[in-house]
């Protein structure tokens, strides 16, 4: 604890000291906007730590989905266990997976307003910013915002006519292809249309089928939005995304490397359907209205050999297969009024969310399949409010509060039915202190929270007379409670005339309370998962964010993250007391570097560098991930208005694990315990070109 201080003590004063005696009248505040709050806000006066990924940011490194945009975010990390990178976790706080029982995300995603939580974004297409709120953010985002947000705003409709095309091609037979169109009908009616199309063989050799595309990517995808002026005082603006995802996945090799032995490769479909509809009225006398309603229906298709094998590979061997196919649909409604001096903001939200799961586990052997069905409801209502109160022109106090009341019903083909009902609140509570018109420091308190749910798999398989060996276990794990999060914050931010250094720094100490952690009981080649409470845990660190203009042509970017994370009270099924271990997926250190040198008028040479410490892949097993570093480089050409690069991911084709489990899986050793992992993408090497008219 005392080095996390002082490291936090040194950060601090490096970034407050070149400010401190600037002369305000002759500064400029750097004009970063985060839309995500409920004003839309300076990121730099913002008392929070949040980070801001531009739509530059992501061409620097020709990101192409999330999975390359949050290697260079500290303290942000995510779990695949799918053909993409799906679950996220900030903090060392998120879920790794989900098989039969529905998880609540703590770490949430929204794309124009549309909840799309555990779906992963499946395209970068058309992203203006991506907004990270780190920390809990129960006011503004409720219960999907534990510990924190990631808010993707896509570029919106302007009066203009314009187009753009670009095209890309990789190795491993990788093709990107999109369009965007912009345009207005009338002074008061203007659209935006993006569309792409994403293929790739994937980087897995299956040998026994002789194929490279069984891990494949086939995304297709729309995006459309629309703006109505409808008169000087109401706006309307409407989206409309639709997602047609046709992944294969065969990820995981009994031999630990990207060559795996399926016969049956599994398969990672969706297909998605998002709207939303927000309505902006300034026509009162005392406050702005703004009303959002949207709506998504997915349809998934996941599902895997669960062997990794052939038959026949070995006289002891299974041949298993497993399939989820889930239908999700969600409702939900926002309404609020935020005053004309933007002193306080008070509103309501309803949503509605139905999950059905069809699974069907499958004996290859038998020629048997065994299916199960699943139907979640839930309802959640919540009141919000926030107040701003200025005790003195450069001090401001920030309160908010959100009561959410939620309210589950579930049910299945085992005949288990369970109800949940249960009030929750979080809140906030800061102090910023503007040092000067371009420095601010703030002192943040607030609180997250998280539903609670059953484990349904755990008891219907309790009530199976082949497991009466651990009925009793787990007979004990019902239901798990919610848990709550308690978060103390300090920041500084700041930036120097010109913005030629910006810097933001956040020192952090949470309580995570009834902490939710996801156990397994492993008998042979039976796996059953279920979600229990620890007593506690603790979450503490730092994140760093500087931007230095070296030159005129020449400008680096430096992020860097610590965390320190402990689990208290949590005992295995197997014993193990994991009192005082780190929690999983909570890397205690990580690093980004970037730099952008502009060669010539028309020549930009770009080069990221990213570290990320080794990590705990479960909180039930000591399996780790290693730690690695990343080199992403690309060269660009600008000639008018047509743009070539040739860039570079992982150019020195480091291996590192994205998702990773510990057990035996191989008859050819007697099924010894292994750790098995699925392995980032290797070295990119692709062309691509842009051209706007």
């Amino acid at each position: 604890m005392k080095s996390a201080v002082s490291v936090i003590a040194v950060a601090v004063s490096t970034v407050v000291a070149p400010y401190a005696v600037a002369d305000a009248a002759e500064q400029a505040i750097e004009r970063l906007s985060i839309k995500g709050d409920f004003r839309q806000s300076s990121l730099n006066q913002l008392p929070g730590s949040v980070a801001l990924i531009s739509e530059q940011d992501i061409k620097r490194q020709h990101a192409q989905h999330l999975d390359d945009v949050l290697q260079q975010l500290g303290n942000v990390n995510f779990a695949a266990g799918a053909s993409r990178g799906r679950y996220l976790q900030m903090r060392g706080i998120g879920e790794r997976s989900e098989f039969v029982d529905s998880i609540n995300p703590s770490v949430g995603v929204l794309v124009d307003g549309i909840d799309y939580s555990l779906l992963g974004l499946p395209s970068l297409l058309d992203v203006q910013q991506l907004e990270v709120f780190r920390g809990p953010e129960a006011t503004r985002f409720g219960a999907n915002a534990m510990a924190g947000m990631l808010n993707f705003v896509s570029s919106e409709p302007v009066f203009e006519q314009s187009t753009s095309l670009s095209a890309s091609v990789a190795n491993y037979n990788s093709n990107q292809l999109s369009l965007v169109h912009n345009n207005s009908v009338s002074e008061q009616f203007a659209f935006r249309l993006a569309a792409e199309h994403q293929s790739s063989d994937g980087f897995i050799n299956n040998q026994f089928l002789n194929r490279d595309d069984t891990n494949n990517i086939d995304e297709n995808h729309l995006h459309t939005k629309f703006r109505y002026l409808v008169s000087e005082q109401l706006t309307l603006d409407a989206v409309l995304n639709l997602h047609d995802i046709n992944n294969g996945y065969d990820a995981f090799s009994l031999d630990r490397n990207r060559t795996t032995l399926s016969d049956e490769p599994g398969q990672d479909k969706q297909d998605i359907a998002a709207a939303m509809l927000k309505a902006r009225y300034t026509g009162w006398q005392f406050a702005e209205s703004v009303t959002q309603f949207s709506l998504l229906h997915a349809d998934s298709d996941y599902g895997f050999d669960e062997d990794w094998s052939f038959q026949g590979i070995h006289p002891d061997g299974y041949a298993t297969t497993d399939q989820y196919l889930r239908e999700r649909q969600n409702y939900s409604l926002d309404h609020r009024f935020v005053a004309l001096d933007q002193s306080w903001v008070s509103g309501f939200y309803f949503s509605t969310q139905q999950t059905d799961l069809n699974r069907n586990y499958g004996d290859s052997f038998a020629k048997e399949i065994y299916p199960f069905f699943s139907e979640l409801k839930r309802q959640n209502v919540a009141w919000y409010l926030e107040s701003q109160h200025q005790l003195a022109p450069d001090v401001k106090l920030t309160a908010g509060l959100r009561a959410e009341r939620y309210q589950d019903d579930y049910q299945d083909s085992n005949l288990i039915m369970q109800d949940g009902d249960d009030w929750m609140w979080g809140g906030k509570l800061s102090l910023d202190y503007q040092l000067t018109p371009q420095s601010m420091v703030y002192l943040l308190g607030s609180r997250g929270y998280k539903v609670g749910g059953i484990n349904g798999e755990a008891l219907a398989k309790a009530q199976d007379p082949k497991n009466s060996s651990i009925a009793d276990f787990l007979k004990r794990h019902p239901t798990f409670a919610p848990e709550t999060l308690w978060n103390a914050e300090f920041g500084v931010k700041a930036t120097t005339a010109e913005q030629m250094l910006v810097s933001r720094v956040a020192a952090f100490y949470m309580w995570r309370d009834d902490m939710q952690v996801n156990g397994w009981v492993n008998r042979g080649t039976k796996f059953i998962g279920y979600l229990s409470n620890a007593g506690s845990g603790r979450n503490y660190g730092l994140e760093m964010e500087n931007r230095l203009q070296l030159m005129p042509t020449l400008a680096l970017f430096a992020n860097a993250s610590v965390l320190h994370t402990e689990i208290r009270d949590f005992v295995t099924e197997k014993g193990v007391d994991q009192t005082g271990r780190e929690q999983a997926h909570a890397p205690d250190f990580q690093y980004s570097l970037a730099l952008e040198w502009s060669m010539l008028d028309n020549l930009q040479l770009n080069t990221g560098l990213q570290h990320k410490a080794g990590y705990f892949y479960s909180d039930s097993h000591d399996a780790k991930a290693e730690g690695m570093t990343l080199l992403n480089l690309k060269l660009s050409y600008q000639l008018d208005a047509l743009e070539l690069a040739l860039w570079s991911r992982n150019a020195l084709d480091e291996t590192y694990g994205v998702r990773g489990f510990y057990f035996g899986n191989d008859p050819r050793d007697g099924y010894q315990d292994h750790v098995y992992e699925q392995f980032g993408e290797p070295r990119r090497v692709g062309i691509s070109a842009s051209y706007q008219f």
